[in-house]
């Protein structure tokens, strides 16, 4: 772990105190000449320092494995439920309690607010501007590293108002130092998306052009040419969705209360979005193709169990799948920008199930909507197990975790599943039984999963784990974007390459491939497609976002479907149940409701739980029904911001 070690060292090294002034926000244009600028700019190692810091920045505004306090961003989303723990910000969230107010702000304790990503934007162009008015000397022995440190700093500059799109939408891009002479409405006004995602772009397009395709040396770990183009292609894609480009037949996702500044502009689909995303993508293909590789190490023959004694899985998590995120190799290979999220022992502690064992708090819990997205593997292809298909193939409901994508046995502790001297038994009595109640209490499992994914396999509640990373982005997302605008654009040969790109994929996990009618169906690639992201990106803080971007919680389609969900029954199990039973497919997006699974005794069930047999029933989660409305697509502006400045409007419904 040496040279992870050095990645965590690069990063998170601090300057000294005081050689850069950290406002308060980006309104904050203080006089900065009392910070004896010249000696700072003056010298190339004091200018290093102040680069570093903006990666323990980036650290702190874009946690990974934990967000909400100690939540992951999938608990306020269908991909996850949650526990109680430290702090009850996603309970905050999805009761409707969060406002502008600071106060509320801080009990919610996002990664992505407002004011966090400007003082860091602040501080990136300080940078640009302060070594461009001094003509800081490069490096006495490495001539042209000032032009990297340079590019960097655009590239964070790029990277935080990346930060600002994805949580808040529309900004104010500040490319520049304001003067405390202006007049802040002059320049403190929050404009379109796409006038802002073409300044993200260029910024990223200089930082690509000063930057090596890969770094080597004492430079590994530092942004490279591929970091740069892959938020290219990401903030690209974003502005293809509907969010920003037609909504559901040009109608907004907010609806009627889309105060956005262009608003109107979102409501016209556009083509040439999308033909932009293909051709961003296309180049950080062909600009560093061979640059990242997907992570391969062990055979089909490899598993866990045979790691150490105490790792077991009945052979069913793939050492390849359970090992990569915690290879030195993954990291030099198929990341590409990596967050060293500082997680440790306690972490994965907390994740575990409510056992003398591990001590857990079953914290972040996948829902049985995730759990749904795991293919069920017939002959050589994977497909839905709501496909007719599928359920020609042997899939049964009431015995659903065999046969399934690899992946699901690396992600996701599931009834009857072993992991390490415990089988997993959420059934009425097991050691693990579901908690049904509506209150905010209680370790154990309210969907009947626990997570495994991240959590380390041979994890020692007595050990330590000291270094805990984050993929932030990593080639399948990259490549997943490439196939979809591949598909979007009705590229000529998108029916071969989408294919070959989803079985790249998941041919990495072991996984069998998409059916070969993937090529000439645009709508089954684009099934293919999400479901591939939903699974390859699970926990990634992925899942969130992209529910966002394509309006799905408030389209039509999604909303019918939640009112014949709910005319099934009054009882939120029966409904649950005859949902699926009446073949109608995946539950409602609507974010409202979560489901999970109980093992039933049967004597003629198939589920084996120590010696007791079991069938699976689908359940609705108990605690409340979940909110969403057209305000949280996005996050507010503290309102304390907005007062000082009213020019920058506050987010709608906030």
């Amino acid at each position: 772990m040496k040279l992870l070690h050095k990645i965590s060292t690069i990063a998170l090294s601090v300057f000294i105190s005081g050689a850069m002034a950290s406002c308060s926000d980006f309104l904050d244009r203080q006089d900065d000449g009392k910070l004896q600028e010249a000696e700072v700019f003056n010298k190339f190692t004091e200018v290093e320092k102040l680069v570093t810091q903006l990666y323990t920045d980036m650290y702190n505004r874009s946690r990974g494995l934990e967000l909400l306090y100690s939540h992951n961003i999938g608990t306020i989303c269908d991909e996850l439920e949650f526990n109680k723990a430290d702090s009850d910000a996603p309970y905050k969230i999805l009761n409707g309690e969060l406002s502008a107010d600071p106060s509320s702000i801080s009990q919610v304790n996002g990664g992505g607010w407002w004011w966090e990503q400007y003082q860091s934007i602040r501080k990136a162009n300080k940078i640009i501007w302060g070594v461009q008015n001094y003509n800081t000397p490069d490096h006495p022995s490495k001539p042209g590293l000032l032009k990297q440190r340079v590019a960097e700093a655009k590239f964070f500059r790029a990277y935080f108002h990346y930060m600002l799109l994805r949580w808040h939408g529309e900004m104010v891009y500040m490319d520049r130092l304001a003067s405390p002479d202006e007049d802040p409405a002059t320049y403190a006004i929050r404009e379109s998306v796409h006038s802002s995602v073409e300044k993200i772009c260029k910024d990223l397009d200089e930082a690509a052009a000063d930057l090596p395709v890969q770094q080597s040396g004492m430079e590994i770990g530092r942004i490279d040419k591929g970091t740069c183009l892959a938020v290219k292609t990401i903030v690209r894609y974003i502005a293809a969705q509907p969010l920003y480009n037609g909504g559901e037949s040009g109608v907004s996702p907010l609806g009627n209360n889309d105060t956005r500044a262009g608003a109107e502009e979102y409501r016209e689909f556009k083509s040439e979005r999308w033909n932009a995303v293909l051709q961003a993508a296309e180049e950080f293909f062909t600009e560093c193709g061979n640059r990242y590789s997907l992570y391969s190490k062990y055979s089909e023959t490899d598993f866990v169990d045979d790691l150490n004694d105490k790792s077991k899985s009945d052979r069913k998590v793939y050492t390849r799948l359970s090992k990569m995120f915690s290879d030195v190799d993954f990291y030099l290979t198929e990341s590409i920008l990596t967050l060293k999220g500082g997680k440790d022992t306690r972490w994965i502690q907390d994740n575990l199930p409510d056992r003398n064992d591990f001590g857990g708090q079953t914290r972040n819990q996948p829902t049985q909507e995730q759990v749904d997205q795991y293919e069920y593997i017939v002959g050589d292809y994977g497909y839905s197990i709501f496909s007719n298909e599928a359920k020609a193939g042997g899939y049964d409901d009431e015995n659903p975790y065999v046969n399934r994508d690899p992946r699901f046995y690396r992600d996701i502790i599931y009834a009857g599943a072993k992991y390490q001297s415990i089988t997993y038994s959420p059934q009425v009595g097991g050691e693990d039984e579901i908690n049904h109640s509506t209150l905010r209490d209680g370790k154990d499992t309210r969907t009947g999963y626990a997570l495994r994914k991240f959590v380390y396999e041979d994890y020692d509640k007595e050990g330590s784990v000291t270094a805990m990373f984050f993929p932030l982005i990593r080639l399948p997302e990259i490549m997943l974007i490439y196939a979809e605008a591949l598909n979007e654009t009705d590229n000529s040969e998108a029916g071969q390459k989408v294919y070959d790109l989803l079985n790249e994929i998941r041919t990495r996990s072991f996984m069998k491939k998409v059916p070969e009618a993937v090529k000439d169906n645009k709508e089954l690639r684009r099934e293919y497609i999400q479901r591939e992201r939903r699974v390859e990106l699970f926990f990634e803080n992925n899942r969130y976002f992209n529910l966002r971007y394509k309006g799905i919680p408030t389209s039509s389609e999604e909303l019918l479907k939640e009112g014949r969900y709910l005319s099934l029954s009054s009882d939120g199990d029966e409904r649950a149940q005859k949902w699926v039973e009446n073949g109608n497919g995946e539950y409602p997006q609507t974010q409202h409701y979560i489901h999970g699974m109980i093992p039933v005794s049967d004597p003629n069930g198939k589920v084996a739980i120590g010696s007791g047999k079991y069938k699976m029933k689908r359940i609705e989660g108990k605690q409340m029904v979940r909110q969403f409305t057209y305000r949280n697509y996005f996050f507010p502006i503290n309102s304390n911001e907005i007062a000082k400045t009213p020019s920058l409007k506050q987010n709608p419904g906030w």
